[in-house]
This record gives C-alpha cells, sequence and structure tokens, in this order.
C-alpha cells in the first residue's frame, strides 16, 4: 500500500517548483504575479487528483425546464467505510427507485431544500435500518481526517524548507467558530471533532451543499427517506443534530434556484407548487455511457493549501469547496 505521507513529499517536490517558478523575482525583471487559483490546480501533480468512484454517485434528475434546458444534479454520498446506517438506507433507497415521482416540498431561501416520502406518505422499501443518534459521530472519519493532515504537514514542511515555499498551515487561514474544537480535511471531506465527555468525537461538517436526512422526536433520527439539501452558508448548526450523508458535487444551482415557499419554514402552501422528482439513480446502475466521473484534489496536496490562500483565505472551513473536477472516461 502506498504511503500517504511519503507519497505527499515527494510529489510536493513538482508542485512546489511549478509554484515557485511563477512567482520567483529572480527569474523575471518585474514581480510576476501570484498564480491564479486554476493555475495551482492546473499544477498541482496528476496524482494528487484521486477519482470519486461511481458507486459513490447519485444522479438527482428533475423535469426538464420551460426552456428545455437539462435539470440534474449529482450527489457524492460518504464512503461506505466512512458512513453508518443513513448512507445505507439512502443507497436502498435509490436502488429501489423509491424517489422516482416523489416531491420537492420545501424550499426555504438560503437555508434548504426539502424532498421526499412527505408529503406522498409511500410505503418504504423493506430492510431501512433504524439508525441511533450516536451514528452521527464515526470514528472512521476522524482517523481519515488525521492521517491526511499529518500527510499534509509533513509535506508542507519538507516543501517550505527545502522548496522555498511559503505556504501556510490550515488553521492559519480558516476559522472555527461553529462548535468544533478541531476541524479538517479526510478523504476530501471536512471533518470537525469535539471533546464529548473526555473523549473526541468525529463527525463531517454540514456545508453547503451538504444532504441532511430530516429527523423526528428524538431518539428517532429518520429513514434518511427525506433529506434536506443545504443551500445557504449558514448550516452548520445542524452538526451533530441531524445526520450528513453526502453532497451535492454538480448542479445544485437546479436544487436551489427553485420557487420560493411561502408557507411557514419555507413549505409549499400548495401541493401544487410541489416540484417533482423524475428519478434519483444511482450512477452506477447507469448505461456507462451516462455515468459521470469526477475527481477531487486530495487532503493530503499542498495544492489545497495554496488554493484557499490564492483565494483570500481567511474563512470558515466550508466557505472553500475542496476542489472537484468532471473527467472524461
Amino acid at each position: 500500500m502506498r504511503n500517504p505521507i511519503r507519497s505527499a513529499r515527494i510529489t510536493s517536490l513538482s508542485l512546489a517548483a511549478a509554484c515557485f517558478s511563477l512567482a520567483s523575482p529572480a527569474l523575471a525583471q518585474e514581480e510576476t504575479p501570484a498564480p491564479t487559483p486554476a493555475e495551482i490546480l492546473a499544477a498541482a501533480p496528476a496524482d494528487h487528483w484521486l477519482p470519486i468512484p461511481v458507486s459513490d454517485l447519485l444522479v438527482f434528475t428533475l423535469p426538464d425546464a420551460a426552456d428545455g434546458s437539462k435539470r440534474q444534479a449529482v450527489i457524492q454520498l460518504l464512503p461506505a467505510d466512512l458512513s453508518g446506517g443513513h448512507v445505507r438506507n439512502v443507497r436502498k433507497l435509490a436502488g429501489s427507485r423509491w424517489w422516482d415521482g416523489t416531491k420537492i416540498y420545501r424550499v426555504a431561501k438560503d437555508f434548504v431544500t426539502q424532498f421526499g416520502g412527505n408529503p406522498d406518505g409511500k410505503t418504504l422499501p423493506r430492510g431501512l435500518e433504524t439508525v441511533p443518534e450516536s451514528e452521527y459521530f464515526n470514528a472512521a472519519l476522524g482517523a481519515k481526517r488525521d492521517g491526511d493532515m499529518t500527510a499534509l504537514q509533513a509535506a508542507v514542511d519538507y516543501s517550505n524548507q527545502y522548496q522555498g515555499t511559503n505556504i501556510q498551515p490550515l488553521m492559519q487561514m480558516i476559522y472555527e467558530n461553529s462548535g468544533a474544537q478541531t476541524v479538517g480535511f479526510g478523504g476530501g471531506w471536512p471533518i470537525g471533532s469535539q471533546t464529548i465527555e473526555g473523549e473526541t468525537k468525529y463527525y463531517p461538517l454540514t456545508c453547503r451543499g451538504s444532504l441532511s436526512p430530516a429527523h423526528y422526536d428524538p431518539p428517532d433520527t429518520g429513514s434518511g427517506a427525506e433529506i434536506s439539501v443545504i443551500t445557504g452558508e449558514a448550516a452548520r448548526s445542524l452538526d451533530t443534530t441531524f445526520g450528513m450523508v453526502g453532497r451535492v458535487i454538480d448542479g445544485l444551482e437546479h436544487l436551489q434556484n427553485l420557487p420560493l415557499g411561502t408557507a411557514a419554514g419555507g413549505f409549499y402552501a400548495d401541493a401544487s407548487d410541489h416540484v417533482g422528482i423524475e428519478s434519483i439513480r444511482l450512477a452506477s446502475e447507469l448505461p456507462l455511457a451516462q455515468q459521470p466521473a469526477y475527481e477531487f484534489l486530495a487532503s493530503y496536496s499542498p495544492a489545497l493549501l495554496q488554493y484557499i490562500a490564492a483565494q483570500g483565505g481567511y474563512g470558515n472551513i466550508c466557505t472553500i469547496s475542496v476542489p472537484m473536477r468532471k473527467v472524461s472516461k
């Protein structure tokens, strides 16, 4: 198995050299402009772009818009080894095509777009798990975050010491004021942690584009059949009080730019206003030619920190999304 720390150290050499050559005043009569975010991503080593397994993708399709344009969003689910019962339920619901023909029934400005079983009252498929509140936390997420952040720090130290770069640590560029004691990236996901009753607990952060299953009165955390897509920037209040199963990585505008609900909480006041859902499919079940393919920038890549800095830095960890790109198969 490849050692990510060693890999990050080796590959950061070419990245640092590429970025340094763009900015070194010794190589030009005039000061060269700092690299743009796009230039930083283009200079990132090829093996720092990691594929998202097609088995982790959902394709969410709405009926075509009035002008005939397609309305489709792509969702990335938390990987099986970093998630629990809610994600397993979502996979089962999509696999049974349960959401096909259900409705979007709530669009609250700068907060959520909510869809699923309510108000249709569809019978749920058999075999869905009852998910305890304890699954809002996940030790595997913590192990992934801490491993990636250790590898990132090693790569940054190497680049700064031997290549003359000045890459700033993550926590010098972001702040955390939403409850997590420590934040970082693991496997491309923003992950927080808190010490609760003497134990460190890890959880995925609820950023814009996240999918959060509806829950009811504790300890009923819901099945995952009803889900809110977070469309605002102030959703961190949902951390650890709701689950988080994935995020929209493409086409969020189709789920956000819908008519706003006029009833309390952004619910549609009349059933005739509901937005029908054509289908939600596991991407792996689509014909090969229709399966989308994406890559994300590894959390242990120094290019991630350079990319954040190039966009101004100094924001919440959710301010700047982990870089992703659609690729040809």
